[in-house]
């Protein structure tokens, strides 16, 4: 699969379009990810701001609970897990240019406020999941700028999941040198996997 394809299915997986913004980082490809430490103990995922490039530790944990949220640990890694928390923070901070980091970080202000009026972080794992769900379905113009960026943030993490190397390697059909290629096959031959990139 190549990181056309990837989009595709990403956009897939969320339901909608893939922004420009974020396809562009995809197709360009990515630096080396800053390491900082993942204290993911319960719900506390946290990280020392000089290690954060675009988001306050406040806002970081939240990032890292929504992250989880929206792909938790099952038989496969959670996102924290492969550290998408933090690889989101370093595109947004220096990859993105400045335009779609203040439209980002607009969006990312209105979905902080909505999710503080619903209690989001009192909540259970559950009640959690279903306050995202609700907001992603809801008709409500009034939170209509929330669902934006929620769809936002949701179709970035998914994304950068997809594109990590634990689970290129271990959760998606791997081959680091290309074969002989068949375009048309059963994915009964692939194991039921999708390609990594």
């Amino acid at each position: 699969m190549n990181r056309r394809e990837a989009l595709r299915y990403t956009a897939w997986i969320t339901g909608s379009a893939i922004s420009a913004s974020l396809a562009s980082a995809i197709l360009s490809g990515c630096s080396e990810q800053t390491t900082a430490p993942n204290k993911a103990k319960g719900t506390g995922i946290s990280a020392p701001s000089n290690l954060l490039h675009f988001f306050t530790p406040e806002q970081f944990t939240l990032v890292g609970l929504l992250a989880d949220t929206i792909l938790p640990r099952t038989d496969s890694p959670s996102a924290t897990d492969v550290k998408v928390h933090i690889t989101l923070d370093s595109m947004l901070g220096q990859v993105f240019d400045s335009a779609y980091q203040t439209t980002f970080k607009t969006q990312w202000l209105i979905l902080e406020n909505y999710l503080g009026q619903q209690k989001f972080l009192q909540l259970s794992p559950t009640d959690q999941v279903e306050t995202l769900k609700s907001l992603e379905l809801s008709q409500d113009e009034n939170v209509v700028g929330a669902k934006k960026a929620l769809v936002e943030f949701k179709q970035q993490v998914i994304a950068y999941y997809l594109t990590t190397e634990e689970i290129g390697e271990k959760f998606l059909n791997y081959l680091p040198i290309p074969g002989f290629y068949k375009p048309c096959i059963s994915v009964d031959e692939v194991n039921n996997k999708a390609w990594a990139l």
